[in-house]
């Protein structure tokens, strides 16, 4: 009896649990379906207000100076006195004494040339006298009537004295220039580059001894593409007749009615370059275009000058030397109500994708007005509200529901 026992109690325990577990599984309702719309794609947008933007056309190029000599001396002889700055690397100012030469031969020279000055004055003064005495004595002895011959009044030994005078004079005068150039003077401001005099040298005529060049101005050679010269202002590169002068104008205050313009004066320009380590920047302008177009990249070579590149070390400023490689900024002209996008917000064909307030997704098409390296100057037609989408999609059809990421 208690073997059955312990055999059907766990069979009417395990019949008792399944009858509880249908009877609750027969209760329970089936749970309800939840509809979730579809929101679209994650999308990034941006806002891209209209308005003025001022062009700049960007280039590079290295600082040279504006002039730059052989110093060649135009007398012969050996240096008796050198100035300490005329060495490589030395700096000048106009009219300085850079070196001189033994002048004594010379001078020596333009002392006898003094001397036969004195002598052809002497023979004009004793034939002027004697041209006189001549007329006298024609007066007083002469035929009545007669005129008398030029010989007989010594009027060819005066033209002979005269001519004799000024041939002296103009000894004498050549001998004190060559006097006067035995002083080598500097002929701007500006650094010496390389320099072959010393002291006790002994130095041919025409013959170059230092190369120098100028700090009064500094030039840099900018690069640029054909397509860019229409941004901006350009140096006359003739000169115009009056008539001309007064239809020139400067798109720079202008709204942009011709697609270039010259001006008596080319566009301003913003020179960057580093010195000790550390950005600086100097204020140039567009003075003229070289003669033609570079024969390997078909670009338009402008020169940009700065005055004074060394004016500015007193107040700190450091130098815009010579070799220095800088970043130019061209200031062009301004536009007016356009939108500026970075790249990668244009899509093939020109076209933008434009999310509106509903957030629907529609394709504008962009005018673009200038291409840059990272951006996009365009005209597109949008409301206030609308964002441009900078996120790539695939399958992209006008009218799509999309969803911004700052609404996440």
């Amino acid at each position: 009896m208690t073997r059955v026992v312990k055999i059907l109690l766990p069979v009417i325990i395990l019949a008792l649990g399944l009858g509880a577990y249908q009877l609750l599984a027969s209760k329970r309702e089936p749970p309800q379906k939840a509809e979730r719309s579809y929101l679209g794609p994650l999308v990034e947008a941006i806002a891209v207000p209209a308005q003025q933007v001022q062009v700049t056309v960007a280039g590079q190029g290295t600082v040279r100076p504006d002039a730059q000599i052989d110093l060649v001396p135009q007398v012969s002889g050996m240096v008796i006195w050198k100035a300490d700055e005329f060495e490589p690397g030395g700096s000048f100012a106009e009219g300085d004494l850079l070196f001189e030469i033994e002048p004594r031969d010379y001078q020596l020279a333009a002392d006898q040339a003094e001397a036969q000055v004195a002598q052809a004055r002497y023979q004009l003064e004793l034939a002027t006298e004697e041209a006189a005495i001549a007329r006298q004595e024609w007066e007083r002895i002469g035929a009545e009537g007669a005129e008398p011959t030029d010989l007989v009044l010594r009027k060819p030994q005066l033209r002979a004295a005269e001519a004799a005078f000024q041939s002296a004079r103009a000894r004498f005068a050549e001998t004190q220039l060559r006097v006067e150039r035995t002083r080598v003077h500097a002929p701007f401001s500006g650094r010496v580059r390389t320099a072959r005099v010393d002291v006790g040298q002994h130095l041919n005529a025409g013959q170059a001894v230092a190369q120098l060049y100028s700090i009064e101005k500094a030039e840099i050679v900018v690069p640029v593409p054909d397509e860019d010269l229409g941004w901006f202002t350009l140096p006359l590169p003739v000169e115009v007749s009056a008539a001309g002068a007064e239809r020139i104008r400067d798109l720079n205050n202008e709204n942009g009615d011709r697609p270039y313009a010259y001006a008596r004066k080319g566009a301003s320009a913003a020179v960057h370059g580093s010195f000790a380590g550390r950005r600086h920047q100097w204020a140039g302008r567009v003075v003229r275009t070289e003669g033609e177009l570079d024969p390997q990249s078909r670009m338009a070579r402008l020169v940009v000058e700065v005055d004074a590149p060394y004016s500015g070390i007193a107040d700190g400023i450091p130098p815009l030397t010579v070799g220095m490689f800088v970043d130019v900024e061209i200031a062009g002209r301004s536009v007016d109500g356009v939108r500026v996008l970075p790249r990668a917000a244009l899509r093939s064909g020109d076209r933008v994708w434009i999310v509106d307030g509903d957030g629907l997704l529609r394709i504008r098409e962009a005018q673009v007005v200038r291409a840059m390296q990272e951006r996009i100057l365009a005209y597109v037609d949008m409301a206030h509200e609308d964002r441009i989408v900078t996120s790539q999609l695939n399958g992209v059809t006008d009218g799509m529901q999309v969803r911004l990421a700052s609404a996440q």
